[in-house]
């Protein structure tokens, strides 16, 4: 069973620090302005949840939208099913979605679409080949060139999926 979140803080953002997280979000993401806009803009709804060990989540208008942890803001699935966001991506073949669905890391023999130009580090999009759903969320071990060479091995390592605590505090979310 999968554990609840711990929540330690919870409060709706003031529109000044609404701008501070777009500005950070256009630096770290590098979102081109428009893009960002449609997710967020100083107007909207933002709740900020304080989490264990610094990590927080962003609430922007009722859908769950981002993981800030160890630095980096991490899009979640709550808000990739409704929206698009230009973030490098990997198809996986059939038999490897029921895996990447239940927060498998991504070996390379399950691989068969990597977009160019993922460097170590990244956060990479892992997707169905059927239907281009977004089944988690990873961390790129290797660049997409070093990826392509491979044979075997882990590359990616998934740090959100359909199965985490995350998820099941997005479904629950109110």
């Amino acid at each position: 069973m999968v554990q609840p979140l711990k929540i330690h803080q919870r409060h709706l953002l003031k529109s000044k620090d609404i701008k501070k997280l777009i500005q950070t979000l256009q630096t770290q993401l590098g979102l081109n302005p428009e893009i960002l806009h449609t997710i967020l803009n100083p107007k909207d709804r933002v709740e900020w949840i304080k989490l264990d060990d610094n990590q927080e989540l962003y609430v922007i208008n009722g859908i769950l939208t981002f993981w800030h942890r160890e630095g980096k803001f991490i899009p979640l699935l709550s808000f990739l099913t409704k929206h698009d966001l230009p973030y490098p991506r990997v198809k996986v073949d059939q038999g490897a979605v029921k895996f990447m669905s239940k927060g498998a890391d991504v070996m390379r023999p399950g691989i068969i679409e990597i977009d160019a130009g993922i460097r170590p580090g990244d956060i990479v999009l892992i997707e169905d080949p059927q239907h281009g759903r977004i089944l988690s969320v990873g961390e790129a071990l290797y660049s997409s060139e070093s990826m392509e060479t491979m044979d075997s091995g882990k590359v990616i390592k998934c740090i959100h999926s359909l199965s985490d605590p995350i998820w099941n505090f997005s479904k629950s979310y109110k």
